[in-house]
């Protein structure tokens, strides 16, 4: 909160009297009306709560006008929720705190990697589950599958050759990978809430075009976010500095004003190395609570 009184614009108080004088003036010509006996107090009445309605509306309309003709943010303005905020030249809202810029890992913080579902679903008891992912998406395979070196195919093959024995079973599930990332509902409120404080916000994961393709729906929110990375389209992963150096070029981050949330350590290690915040996702309200620790509130 800033301790300082902000002084009212001179235009805010020359329109906030034109009003209540002219108010006040038509009250005074009722009352006037009425202990005379006048025969027009009743238009007059009528035209006093005219006035009551029409004035105030016609004052905002100005302001509003003011606001969209000097590019300021006014309590006209269309999010008059943050007309207590403080705002650039350009009328966006400016953070309270130190933080500029909000970084979100993708699988697990804003949605699920739900690989374990994905097999199940496919008709895999838990025990061949856990082996499945043994050979697939816990191996080192998949990093490279990420970067976008590898095809379908070839990232199939890859999985067989890691256990031979259900090769045909491996290469038949992850053909598809439709299913494997799901939505959080919470994901895009967040990201708005967010945004609406005045904080940018970007993503920075490690992922693979196939998964991106086969699960659009659970990436919606990315219409929302102000950019990013994802690993497949530049050929670099965490936790390799690349991606992050990548990252603060493209967007100008200033790395004390960044904050990233990642649900593996060794990328907010990564992170941290260059002069990052960082914050190792367990749970969404965890990470409010962290984020606030650092200034960020919305």
């Amino acid at each position: 909160m800033n301790d300082k009184k902000e002084t009212t614009k001179p235009y805010k108080r020359v329109l906030a009297w034109v009003g209540i004088v002219l108010l006040v003036g038509m009250y005074l010509l009722l009352l006037y009306e009425a202990l005379t006996g006048s025969p027009d107090t009743y238009n007059v009445f009528i035209g006093c709560v005219a006035a009551t309605i029409a004035v105030p509306i016609l004052l905002w309309l100005l302001i509003w006008a003011i606001g969209a003709l000097t590019g300021r943010h006014t309590v006209a303005s269309l999010d008059p929720m943050t007309s207590n905020k403080k705002h650039d030249k350009y009328g966006n809202v400016v953070p309270d705190s130190e933080i500029d810029t909000v970084v979100f890992d993708i699988g697990n913080v804003l949605t699920n990697f739900a690989w374990e579902q994905f097999l199940e679903n496919k008709g895999y008891d838990r025990e061949m589950v856990e082996r499945m992912g043994r050979a697939s998406v816990n191996s080192k395979d998949w990093v490279q599958f990420d970067k976008g070196d590898l095809t379908t195919e070839q990232i199939c093959q890859r999985f067989a050759d890691n256990d031979p024995e259900i090769g045909d079973e491996l290469k038949s599930a992850f053909s598809d990978l439709t299913g494997i990332i799901t939505g959080r509902e919470k994901t895009i409120p967040w990201i708005k809430a967010l945004k609406a404080a005045g904080y940018r916000v970007l993503v920075l994961s490690n992922f693979s075009k196939q998964a991106y393709d086969s699960c659009r729906d659970a990436m919606d929110f990315l219409d929302v976010v102000d950019g990013g990375i994802l690993s497949y389209r530049d050929r670099v992963v965490k936790p390799d500095e690349a991606i992050y150096r990548l990252l603060m070029e493209r967007y100008e981050l200033v790395p004390e004003k960044t904050v990233f949330i990642d649900d593996t350590p060794a990328n907010i290690k990564a992170a941290e190395s260059l002069g990052w915040h960082g914050i190792v996702y367990g749970d969404y309200d965890q990470v409010v609570e962290e984020l606030h620790d650092l200034g960020v509130r919305y």
